[in-house]
């Protein structure tokens, strides 16, 4: 469906109302489909549907409200993206809570200042590293009522182990069938369901407040766009900690398509070539990383060499064609063809040959890193947005993608640039304010408009190009302001 046709008041209007309430209609739509597929301890790549998914997400939301979880009290989560981070993240808003999320290498004072002051009074941690760091701090010790172990044994009382959890919400689900539902029944789209710390440039980090209505609103907007169909598998790696990595899992609640999870870095290349997934979404540091591995393990010399060389001249001669979704000129197009074959086919087998794009997002991409993938028939697509915007604000799909954009804003969410340059956003997705600081939500929103601090520009067709950062910063092509 065109942009232009998506009525999003009418959308939202019939939409589920939280996320968890997202979750459950998903596995309605689809409960026989896969749901998710992961890495086993032996690295062998196990799948789960819908229905699985629902039953472990219950079983967890239950244990949750076993232990006493109220409407919108904060879980924090501190672990590295793994299948147990998505599960325990549904069970939290089905159980009616808001997850709190943190990085797994978030350390000292800004873990404390994470835990106290966003009020988790649950914690959940992906192994005894991340329990230890609860020791540097007795306010956040003494806050924390339960602890939730990914990995190890907990003792059954403060500490549970992800299956001791889980056996709490069987036993209350024995008794008690529908204390699920009615959590999910409760919630409202307005009610807190995120809350995320920005890694900040100065002082400790700030809290995101992220409401139902954020994920809900870009679930269903994304899929009446149309971008990502519902048969395809995407391969998650992004910290699900960080704003882009949550929403995709709210993304595909929408949309229904697979994941692919395993968030170890160093095996993104050769996870792509074991489940050739059809998109990957990620920070410019990947496909810098990508790009500088192929660079590094191609022929500089010889016939293989120059081979290479030639390839990469001709796919250069044909972006502008391609880009303008014009054909190619018959030479040109008998060259592509060659090159692909000897050259090409070889760089989208390794990333599992059946990519239809990637999509690269947190920090702005190098030009020469796009023009290079597009070279060779893989298209790296930006989008734009904040973690007080809910992530995605601009998306610069379906194909062709229009380089050096950043695409235009989702339907219902409004773009404005203010007399100084800086990118006002105003929409579903932005943040209901930052947590326990109302100076600071004052002064970014103003009028519902958030003062994003990004310096930019629209086109006549409503595509944004980012130009500058409005103070003397810095971001980095991983994500962080220097």
């Amino acid at each position: 469906m065109g942009a232009a046709n998506i009525d999003v008041d009418a959308l939202i209007a019939e939409a589920p109302r939280s996320a968890g309430a997202l979750f459950r209609w998903r596995v309605e739509q689809t409960p026989a489909k896969e749901a998710f597929r992961y890495p086993d301890p032996n690295d062998n790549w196990v799948s789960i549907d819908w229905t699985q998914t629902r039953r472990r997400v219950d079983e967890l939301a239950a244990g949750l409200l076993a232990l006493g979880l109220r409407p919108e009290e904060r879980v924090a989560i501190s672990s590295g993206t793994r299948i147990e981070w998505i599960l325990i993240d549904y069970a939290i808003n089905c159980a009616a809570g808001a997850t709190t999320t943190i990085y797994p290498n978030t350390q000292g004072k800004d873990f404390a200042h994470i835990v106290t002051d966003s009020g988790s009074v649950y914690l959940v941690v992906e192994n005894d590293e991340q329990l230890a760091k609860l020791d540097s701090s007795a306010e956040a010790g003494q806050q924390v009522r339960n602890i939730i172990l990914f990995d190890g044994e907990g003792d059954g009382e403060r500490v549970l182990s992800l299956a001791q959890l889980a056996e709490r919400g069987r036993t209350l689900l024995a008794s008690d069938p529908e204390v699920v539902d009615r959590a999910i029944a409760s919630t409202r789209l307005d009610d807190l369901a995120t809350l995320i710390y920005t890694s900040g440039t100065t002082g400790l980090p700030k809290g995101v407040e992220l409401t139902h209505r954020c994920w809900v609103y870009q679930a269903v907007v994304l899929r009446e766009l149309e971008i990502i169909d519902p048969s395809a598998l995407q391969y998650l790696w992004l910290p699900l900690s960080h704003v882009f990595g949550k929403d995709l899992l709210t993304i595909q609640l929408g949309i229904g398509f697979s994941t692919a999870v395993d968030g170890r870095i160093d095996h993104i290349v050769s996870g792509l070539g074991e489940v050739h997934p059809n998109f990957m979404c990620g920070a410019p540091r990947i496909f810098e990383k990508v790009r500088a591995a192929v660079m590094l393990a191609s022929p500089q010399g010889g016939l293989k060499g120059k081979i290479a060389r030639w390839a990469f001249a001709v796919g250069r001669a044909s972006r502008e064609y391609r880009i303008a979704d014009k054909p190619l000129p018959p030479a040109m197009r008998l060259a592509y063809t060659v090159a692909d074959h000897l050259v090409f086919s070889k760089l989208k087998d390794r990333v599992g040959g059946n990519i239809d794009f990637f999509v690269s997002g947190s920090a702005k991409l190098s030009a020469q890193v796009q023009a290079w993938f597009y070279s060779a028939g893989l298209v790296i697509a930006e989008g734009y947005g904040l973690t007080e915007t809910g992530a995605v604000t601009c998306v610069n799909l379906p194909l062709p993608v229009r380089f050096g954009t950043v695409g235009p804003a989702l339907p219902g969410t409004e773009l404005k640039i203010a007399a100084d340059g800086e990118i006002l956003i105003k929409g579903p997705a932005v943040m209901r304010g930052y947590h326990n600081d109302p100076e600071r939500t004052a002064e970014v929103l103003v009028d519902g408009w958030f003062h994003s601090g990004d310096i930019g520009k629209l086109d006549a067709d409503g595509f944004l190009t980012i130009t500058d950062r409005k103070k003397d910063l810095m971001k980095t092509s991983g994500g962080k302001y220097v």
